[in-house]
């Protein structure tokens, strides 16, 4: 949800400039009405502030107002075009995303999530895994945390209390995202690209390419990190090494995204 109090801007890549909306990574632009012109010029504001300005330069209900910015907001969003940065305290967030999915429950629907885009530098190999790492490291570091609290949990259920291979567990999922990213990024050498994630989900948002090329993106990922996993599996049994047996298992199954079970697998066969 998107809240008054929050405020939107371009996400990188994006240029607003004569009444149009350009997106340099898709190599495509969008031509705005005056509404649309009359909010973009106004990005950084609050959403509320816009609405009331709307509201007063048109002379809209203030509801019709608000209506017609947020549509207008999520639509751009979920085009990864503009970016929402969530102002007020936490609590408080988390408190309105509870409310707003017990009214949605009796539709078996849950509140849509946001996307955000961030950048990438596609210029070099190195450019390209140092802007990848550094633009998914929050959701590294928490899918890293969420997995070490559950193997933590499932570890003292079994009775093999410890933190060791717990811990091996969850960094090496978290880590398995950021090079799966990574991989793609690097396979994308010199397209303009972007990061985006949006719930669950975490993808590259790139310039148009090969269909050629575009297999050996979608498949640079999965099979890149399975390499690893299956390279730490067969290292840390033929060492004696569980911890790094177990940090290999994560790895290793990202090989399923090279079938059509995951969507790199689809993209790379063309569905």
């Amino acid at each position: 949800m998107i809240a008054d109090t929050d405020t939107l801007s371009l996400a990188p890549g994006v240029a607003f400039r004569d009444g149009q909306l350009a997106d340099a990574v898709r190599g495509d632009s969008w031509p705005l009405n005056g509404s649309g012109d009359f909010v973009l010029r106004r990005t950084g504001r609050s959403v509320g502030q816009i609405v009331r300005e709307l509201s007063d330069t048109f002379s809209l209900p203030l509801e019709t107002a608000r209506g017609d910015v947020l549509r207008f907001a999520w639509h751009l969003n979920s085009l990864a075009l503009v970016n929402v940065k969530r102002q007020g305290p936490l609590v408080r967030r988390l408190v309105d995303w509870a409310l707003l999915a017990v009214r949605l429950a009796p539709a078996g629907a849950v509140p849509v999530a946001l996307a955000r885009r961030r950048a990438l530098d596609t210029r070099s190999v190195l450019r390209a895994v140092s802007s990848s790492l550094v633009a998914t490291l929050s959701r590294v570091a928490a899918i890293a945390a969420g997995s070490t609290v559950v193997t933590v949990q499932f570890s003292v259920l079994s009775g093999a209390p410890g933190l060791v291979l717990p811990l091996a567990l969850g960094i090496a999922t978290g880590v398995g995202l950021g090079f799966h990213e990574a991989a793609h990024v690097v396979a994308l050498r010199g397209v303009p690209s972007a990061l985006v994630t949006r719930g669950r989900r975490t993808y590259v948002l790139h310039a148009a390419v090969s269909p050629s090329r575009r297999s050996v993106v979608a498949l640079a990922g999965p099979l890149a990190v399975a390499t690893l996993g299956v390279a730490l599996v067969l290292g840390g049994a033929a060492l004696g090494v569980p911890s790094i047996t177990i940090a290999g298992c994560p790895l290793a199954a990202h090989a399923l995204a090279l079938t059509v079970v995951g969507g790199d697998g689809r993209i790379a066969c063309g569905l």
